[in-house]
């Protein structure tokens, strides 16, 4: 493609280098404004460029590198470009489907090894790699009946988590984990085409996710974490490297924690229910560029861009571990953190961040 005329269509192959960085300076332009207009494009853009992380995750892993080369690297790029600043989040809908893929690929990838390899999470006594899959496909599948579209040839109904997952893996079981895999994809599909033809509009109507109204939009992202939570798992089980979410998924998924904080703080009794405590606290993610939010702690959903008003106290972190941290991947006491204000509710809402984790 060249710009010597705005009527050039773009291509695949466009894409393609665009998703590789690899694309000329100036056909950023066209590029970024045809992804702005074409929403399946764009999809495809983000598919383009998780697959080539993936692959090049693996590549890299397969070679032992100098010990120089990562900041040499780094400052080569720093160098030539200041880093992109992650200006906003991916909607719901493509954050979900990003780590759905992302899942797949991963499993699609083990060895027969592998799938018996046991999983190190406390919830999770007993379980190999293959049980964590098949939990995955039922909390998808489940997605899927919450949003009004059933997967053809799964029989499970309930919508209790425990139980559905326990359904799930006595049906299961004795199949190939291929089995598994397949019914995870299909599912994420089926429960990604329907989130996107209901469209962004409906994305703050509610839906019954684990036996509460959550907005679906919530809900989405909620069960791309877990997704992303678990497949960490079993990259830790099969011993590879964990891998984050692309930035603007990141950027979704905190802003998503941080309005969970009053809840998990409620959960936990500390600094009152909900509605009585107008404490103000900021986070702030070094690793997302020091974006800043702001959250009202006596507000179910209280988080608005941070200002310049003061506020109870102010942590800074990054979104990666306080996200884990709200997994319970990482304890309270591991979650580097600093900050300026009222350190007891500080040490507080630290503490209570795995208050709502679940199986």
């Amino acid at each position: 493609m060249t710009n010597d005329s705005d009527d050039t269509p773009i291509t695949t192959d466009d894409l393609a280098a665009y998703a590789l960085d690899a694309h000329g300076a100036d056909e950023t332009a066209a590029i970024v404004a045809h992804l702005e207009a074409t929403s399946a494009s764009d999809r495809l853009e983000k598919r383009l460029r998780v697959a080539a992380g993936e692959f090049a995750a693996e590549v890299v892993a397969e070679t032992a590198p100098r010990p120089d080369l990562r900041a040499r690297v780094i400052g080569e790029a720093r160098r030539r470009r200041e880093p992109a600043r992650v200006v906003a989040g991916w909607s719901p809908i493509d954050v979900h489907r990003v780590e759905a893929a992302r899942a797949v690929m991963l499993l699609r990838d083990l060895t027969a090894d592998d799938w018996t390899r046991p999983v190190d999470p406390p919830e999770m006594p007993g379980w190999s790699v293959h049980d964590v899959a098949m939990h995955l496909a039922a909390n998808e599948s489940m997605l899927a009946d919450a949003l009004g579209v059933p997967v053809t040839g799964i029989p499970e109904t309930v919508t209790d988590n425990v139980e559905r997952t326990a359904q799930t893996r006595a049906r299961l079981a004795s199949r190939p984990p291929a089995a598994a895999v397949a019914e995870l994809e299909a599912s994420a599909e089926i429960g990604s085409a329907q989130a996107s033809s209901r469209g962004e509009a409906r994305l703050r109507e509610p839906i019954t996710w684990w036996g509460r109204a959550t907005p679906t939009g919530a809900a989405l992202v909620i069960r791309a974490v877990e997704t992303w939570t678990h497949a960490d798992d079993i990259r830790r089980a099969v011993g590879i490297d964990m891998a984050s979410p692309p930035p603007a998924s990141m950027l979704s998924m905190a802003h998503l924690a941080c309005s969970l904080v009053p809840a998990a703080l409620a959960a936990t009794h500390r600094h009152g229910e909900l509605g009585t405590d107008s404490k103000l606290i900021r986070f702030r993610f070094d690793d997302l560029d020091g974006t800043a939010w702001d959250v009202d702690l006596g507000r179910r959903v209280g988080v608005r861009p941070a200002g310049t008003h003061a506020v109870d106290a102010e942590i800074t972190t990054d979104a990666v571990t306080f996200c884990r941290g709200f997994a319970a991947r990482v304890s309270p006491g591991d979650i580097e953190h600093e900050f300026t204000g009222d350190g007891g509710l500080v040490s507080d809402v630290i503490a209570s961040l795995p208050a709502l984790a679940e199986l």
